[in-house]
Formats: C-alpha cells, structure tokens, sequence
C-alpha cells in the first residue's frame, strides 16, 4: 500500500462534492479540452471557480472605489447647494420688510374709505 506524502487525514473534510446538470454538448467539448491539455475535469473546475472568486473580488473593490468616487461627488454637491440655498435665504432676509401693523389710531378715523383709496 503506497500512501501519498501530501495526503492528510484532516483535510478530507475540508472538500465537498458538488453535482450539477450541464448541457450535454458543453461538458463533451469541456471533457475533450480537458483530455487533450491532459488534465481533469476537477482541476479545470477548481480553477475556473478560482478565477471567478478573484474576479469578482477584484470588480467588487472597483464596485466599492466607484461609489466611494460618487458618494464623495454626491456630497460634495450637496455642499454646494446647502451654500447656494443659505446664500438665497440671506437675499430674502436682506429684502425681508416686515410686514405693517396696524394700530388703533388707524381705525380711529370715520372716514376709513377715503384713508383707503389714498393709498
């Protein structure tokens, strides 16, 4: 009995069997790929899922770099128009009148009619 020097019993947990449905057409060109670089099927699976990983991890920090650019757009933005609607509000209280208000002596006068129509 030869024993593998890289086998370790506690790594037989560390592997779980997979099964899926493949187009029968797709997993005979993938077998045949895989005979002629000579190697198997689950090597070329461990691979590819690798690269996949990598992938999309590496999308995933472009992703996470992207909206980091954006978010700091977006509040920066805002900045500018939190400035423009504070500016706008010290235009109209600069303009701001307050309004008239009318005191007693004003109604005092019998002749309310022609006070208005002199205005």
């Amino acid at each position: 009995m030869t024993i593998n020097p890289h086998w370790n019993p506690s790594l037989v947990n560390d592997y779980k069997l997979v099964n899926f449905n493949v187009p029968k057409y797709l997993i005979t060109n993938f077998d045949n790929l895989n005979r002629f670089k000579r190697v198997n099927r689950t090597s070329t699976m461990i691979h590819l899922i690798e690269n996949y990983i990598r992938s999309e991890h590496q999308k995933m920090k472009e992703d996470n770099t992207l909206n980091l650019m954006i978010k700091d757009v977006e509040n920066r933005n805002r900045e500018d128009i939190k400035r423009e609607i504070r500016k706008d509000v010290r235009e109209v209280r600069d303009e701001y009148e307050p309004p008239i208000i009318p005191i007693s002596s004003d109604y005092d006068n019998d002749d309310w009619e022609n006070d208005l129509m002199r205005l």
